[in-house]
């Protein structure tokens, strides 16, 4: 309701919340407010289809419970939907990153390059609030009720794969928050649910063929990284030599080129000769780098 651009529709999907959502809803006076109310939660696939079929814009737009649009959001997005004279294609914006606290950073989204659209949209999360799709796309490609996690890469690449025209906004116009008991920083099965759903997109015939083998590997190499960090804090060292074997094989310089090191320490401390030897190895340059003169 602040936005500077007026011609819009707001849908909400209230996902059967017990927060008050719905009471707060009533109180607003709007014609351009309407609300879909799940009797069960649903989750956000299942819940954005219902909005984009009740939609009765050319372009759809999204917007998460825990983040916002800035004042020009819709404003930038429309002008350059202007500029490209209303093609029916997939825009996005760039964002900023926000704490619980309120300390605001540029998220990293470099330039969109036409030729490398499932590079992009498997290296850089593109989340749907900063979409805005046109309705036609969506009569071809919905969110996959079976993907509930990593739903924003999966729709994105699909969206390419139908050939539909991609258009970048250098701004950053909307503002992701990273809420502590968000599915990205507080779901304690993240990397386990992050492994299979990706594993999952990876395999879907429409895809099939057009997925940067390297990028592929990068992602899943990451969520054994982080399985392999979880087991060996765990004590569960046969587990962690696995993980830790199996994320140095898909990325062996390392997912993040910073990573290689730890996983080799988890690497060698879970292999019973090798991680002897390192431990041996480790305790002699201690006391070699203890001396004090």
């Amino acid at each position: 309701m602040d936005q500077e651009f007026e011609n819009w529709e707001l849908l909400v999907v209230n996902d059967a919340s017990t927060d008050g959502t719905k009471e707060i809803l009533d109180q607003i006076q709007d014609p351009r407010l309407r609300v879909i109310h799940n009797e069960t939660n649903l989750e956000r696939c299942i819940s954005r289809n219902l909005g984009i079929e009740s939609a009765s814009g050319q372009f759809i737009c999204f917007l998460d419970s825990d983040d916002y649009h800035l004042p020009q959001h819709l404003k930038k997005i429309y002008e350059l939907i202007q500029s490209k004279d209303f093609e029916p294609g997939f825009y996005f914006s760039n964002a900023y990153n926000e704490t619980e606290s309120g300390h605001r950073s540029e998220r990293f989204c470099p330039k969109y390059t036409m030729d490398k659209p499932f590079y992009y949209f498997l290296n850089f999360t593109v989340n749907p609030q900063r979409w805005a799709v046109h309705h036609t796309i969506f009569e071809k490609v919905k969110f996959d009720p079976e993907v509930i996690i990593c739903e924003d890469m999966d729709t994105s690449m699909r969206i390419a794969a139908a050939n539909s025209p991609i258009y970048q906004l250098n701004e950053r116009t909307t503002v992701y928050v990273a809420a502590a008991d968000s599915f990205t920083h507080g779901d304690s099965q993240k990397w386990e649910k992050e492994l299979f759903y990706l594993k999952r997109i990876f395999k879907k015939l429409e895809l099939k063929g057009k997925l940067p083998l390297f990028s592929r590997w990068r992602l899943l190499s990451m969520c054994y990284f982080h399985l392999a960090e979880k087991a060996n804090l765990n004590n569960k060292k046969k587990q962690a030599f696995v993980f830790a074997l199996k994320s140095i094989f898909h990325c062996p310089q390392g997912y993040n080129k910073r990573t290689l090191k730890p996983i080799l320490v988890i690497f060698f401390y879970n292999f019973p000769i090798l991680g002897n030897i390192f431990q041996k190895s480790i305790n002699h340059w201690k006391q070699k780098s203890l001396t004090v003169i």
